[in-house]
């Protein structure tokens, strides 16, 4: 797959904030679903990584599969941290003056596939999170930030979202109604990770 060939050639060029969230192209439409098409012929790869407290209604402690960057090609996270160190970053450090980014956590593509499944209300352990929608043949699971009355709701395939993401915006997926949710979620490095704790393969400081 041709990463370069895949960056929207309007990211980072058009965008706009609302309530301190940006909002920007991120993916051309096809390259999201050449990730999606990959994603279903790798279903078995997908793991629970993420873990949450158990919660009233679910099934488990785990509301998502997810699969890295890293398990796909191992040119795919270098290729991210430079596109976002070359069309994101400038405008969070723009919009958000003093702020700077350490380092990238691998990004990982998740998998909404079981009815019902859902993340409660919470703050992401990340200085930025960003978010893209990779298909939209599903009903549901919709992210909110109910603080900031948004929600990505409506953001068109390809499209991320990025916001500041340790107190000022606690958010919430809602139950999936039905069909697969994929998207991609990245998180960046809180000052106070060390690299040398962290599996060097999910480990990206420098592009």
């Amino acid at each position: 797959m041709n990463y370069k060939e895949g960056i929207h050639p309007d990211c980072g060029k058009k965008f706009k904030f609302v309530k301190d969230i940006l909002i920007t192209p991120f993916y051309k439409e096809q390259f999201c679903d050449e990730l999606v098409k990959i994603c279903e012929e790798k279903k078995k790869q997908f793991s629970p990584y993420i873990v949450y407290n158990q919660t009233e209604g679910q099934t488990d402690n785990c509301p998502w599969d997810t699969l890295f960057f890293n398990q796909i090609d191992k040119d795919l996270f270098k290729n991210f941290c430079i596109q976002y160190k070359e069309r994101i970053a400038p405008v969070l450090f723009k919009k958000f003056e003093g702020s700077y980014i350490s380092g990238w956590f691998c990004p990982m593509i998740i998998k909404y596939h079981k009815k019902g499944q859902n993340v409660q209300l919470h703050n992401d352990t990340s200085k930025f999170t960003l978010n893209v929608k990779l298909n939209t043949e599903f009903k549901g699971c919709h992210v909110e930030f109910p603080r900031q009355k948004w929600t990505n709701k409506d953001i068109p395939k390809g499209w991320c979202f990025v916001w500041p993401s340790q107190v000022t915006h606690p958010h919430v997926a809602y139950p999936l109604i039905s069909g697969t949710k994929y998207s991609l979620s990245s998180w960046t490095h809180p000052v106070e990770w060390n690299k040398e704790d962290l599996q060097e393969s999910i480990y990206y400081n420098e592009c």
